[in-house]
């Protein structure tokens, strides 16, 4: 069998013959009358006129000898077989074909619509011209491929030969003009906002960062569809907006999530969030039955019927049912206890994130559609206080299969209490969590001139993947890929160096590494996975391990440990320490008073972890025996 490169060698003489006879492999038009949809669609009558037809397609097949020659056809709309024939051409005409065309070239054919002798629909060729000569040929066998990266990187042939990834392209699109038609009937004006920002607002997200060479300014990549701009046009009187865009957050990747995606946001002037969550409810159906001509869906096992009842469900009281747990009474301490009873992970001290983890452990048994509501205000910073509790919001979720696929506000526009909120998300920034809302008190000012009483919305892409019950990655039609030479080139490799001078037991030897794996986990997260999870064929997630193996080495002393340490930070490794006074107490502000008494080369190590480039890795710990 030839190989690719042999195969493309064959094709650039095809093409240098093409030339050679005065054939353009490349034009820029060539005869076509109708698609080939069109064309089987009149077929009868244009067979009956007897004229020639032009069509045009991608070789599909191509099979016959000697004087007669059968090509399928598919231009997109439908296939149709071209009868290519000696008495028919001219021999050199007919020649050429035979010697240049391949399976996968496009060419247009002139000629009658006749029926074959097996009665198909088929364009007899009269000419024929070279559309394009493709230099690869196609896969012989693409259906039935398991390789998710092969299908990925090579989307336009995954579309190509599989009418099910078709279908989600077509489907998609229905879906957002369904969205875009429903906010239009109701007198939505569709606006387009910033995607770049000086400070990131409208949802608890990790942001994109670049910067503006012509204002020589940093900005971020928007975290939301212009939520604070969206709120600035309702202080501008413009009464009902919203936007279709794309957003991006630079986060982990799951069935449900990726980093940059399209959603869609509201804003309605003169609304609470109870006018908004009725409004969207019908927009979902309208949506649904647009898209999939259905209300009922089977989602991740979940049998769901849009077009039944939305039972509302109150936030505190879902958590309490289903963990025992009372959020309003409960201190971080008996939330972080049960988190761990649990196996949740979570960011600990930080009471809003906790509750969030606790909740989304919670929903994973709401089948729905279920509008929950009364969420806590610490875990929303843009929505309005409820009359009746000033802790809790006025904010809705759509929870669908476990999931929350959509939400609302009443929309906070006293610009003292926003203000207030800012400062607190900047306590948060200011501790750590990037995810923490950035401050904009340019908007705050907007408020300041007074916003009316405004409910919106969000949702995004996720709502289509979960009707079309596919992971999100798959329903987007060229998910971001690493380039093939960049994933050659990043060989990384993670070495732990035990300090075999310090007399260790084999106990302390273990919990040495393991803390120094999990230090090294903590700080590095995402990027130890190729995918955070798989699935099973049932569709249950089973959390991979990361794909590095830890190897393990043997410095003789604190010293070597120490210099190893500081040549990997000299070539910007990712390094963990462990050490005396980490194994002898669990305390870390004991470790601290410890270690700051000392100078550096006092401190006694115990472990170094390394993580890199593996050629690089290599090199630094050549002279180390394994453990």
């Amino acid at each position: 069998m030839a190989s690719l490169e042999e195969i493309r060698q064959a094709r650039l003489a095809k093409l240098q013959k093409l030339k050679e006879h005065g054939v353009n492999p490349y034009p820029a038009k060539v005869p076509r009358d109708f698609s080939i949809s069109e064309l089987k669609k009149n077929f009868e009558a244009k067979s009956a006129q007897g004229s020639p037809v032009s069509v045009a397609g991608r070789v599909m097949a191509l099979r016959g000898q000697g004087a007669i020659l059968f090509v399928v056809l598919f231009d997109g709309t439908a296939r149709i077989q071209a009868i290519i024939k000696k008495d028919v051409l001219s021999q050199e005409k007919f020649s050429l074909f035979v010697d240049t065309v391949d399976v996968s070239d496009f060419v247009s054919v002139t000629g009658k619509a006749i029926l074959s002798e097996r009665g198909e629909q088929s364009v007899l060729a009269s000419s024929w011209l070279m559309a394009t000569k493709s230099l690869l040929p196609l896969p012989e066998k693409w259906h039935g491929l398991q390789d998710y990266e092969a299908k990925f990187r090579h989307r336009y042939l995954d579309i190509l030969f599989n009418p099910d990834v078709r279908d989600i392209l077509e489907k998609k699109a229905l879906f957002w003009n369904a969205v875009r038609e429903f906010h239009t009937k109701h007198g939505f004006l569709e606006v387009e906002t910033p995607v770049l920002e000086i400070t990131t607002g409208g949802a608890d997200a990790a942001p994109f960062e670049t910067h503006h060479n012509a204002l020589d300014l940093d900005v971020y990549l928007r975290i939301s569809a212009g939520e604070l701009w969206q709120k600035r046009l309702m202080v501008a009187g413009i009464p009902k907006t919203f936007e279709i865009g794309r957003i991006f957050r630079n986060e982990g990747m799951s069935p449900e999530h990726l980093q940059d995606y399209s959603q869609c946001e509201a804003y309605w002037a003169y609304a609470n969030y109870e006018d908004m969550y009725k409004f969207l409810k019908e927009c979902y159906c309208y949506v649904a039955e647009k898209t999939f001509g259905t209300l009922k869906f089977n989602i991740n096992g979940f049998d769901i019927d849009l077009g039944g009842e939305w039972p509302i469900i109150d936030y505190t009281e879902v958590i309490q049912k289903e963990t025992g747990m009372d959020i309003g009474k409960a201190s971080n301490m008996d939330i972080e206890k049960k988190l761990d009873e649990l196996g949740v992970e979570y960011e600990a001290n930080n009471r809003g994130r906790i509750i969030d983890s606790l909740w989304k452990y919670c929903r994973k048994k709401i089948v729905g559609p279920a509008i929950l509501v009364n969420e806590p205000k610490i875990t929303s910073p843009l929505s309005k206080s409820s009359p009746k509790n000033p802790l809790i919001t006025e904010r809705f979720h759509f929870v669908i299969a476990g999931s929350e696929v959509g939400q609302g506000y009443s929309e906070l526009n006293d610009p003292i209490d926003q203000r207030e909120r800012f400062v607190e998300q900047e306590k948060l920034r200011e501790a750590g969590d990037s995810e923490a809302q950035m401050a904009d008190y340019d908007f705050v000012e907007s408020l300041e001139h007074g916003m009316p009483p405004t409910a919106g919305h969000g949702f995004s892409e996720r709502l289509f993947s979960f009707l079309i019950n596919r992971p999100i990655r798959e329903t987007q039609i060229f998910p971001l890929m690493k380039p093939q030479e960049e994933r050659k080139k990043e060989n990384y490799t993670v070495i732990a160096v035990v300090n075999s001078g310090a007399g260790l037991e084999p106990w302390q030897i273990m919990n040495t590494v393991a803390h120094l794996a999990a230090a090294f986990g903590a700080r590095t997260k995402k990027k130890l996975f190729k995918f955070d999870g798989i699935k099973t064929k049932d569709n249950k997630n089973i959390k991979l391990n990361i794909q590095h193996a830890i190897m393990l080495k043997k410095a003789g002393s604190s010293e070597e440990i120490w210099k190893l340490s500081d040549t990997a930070q000299e070539r910007g490794l990712e390094i963990a320490h462990f050490t005396r006074e980490m194994i002898e107490t669990t305390n870390d502000n004991k470790v601290a008073e410890q270690t700051k008494s000392k100078n550096y080369k006092d401190i006694d190590f115990l472990g170094l972890l390394i993580f890199g480039p593996k050629s690089e890795v290599d090199e630094l710990t050549k002279d180390l025996e394994l453990l």
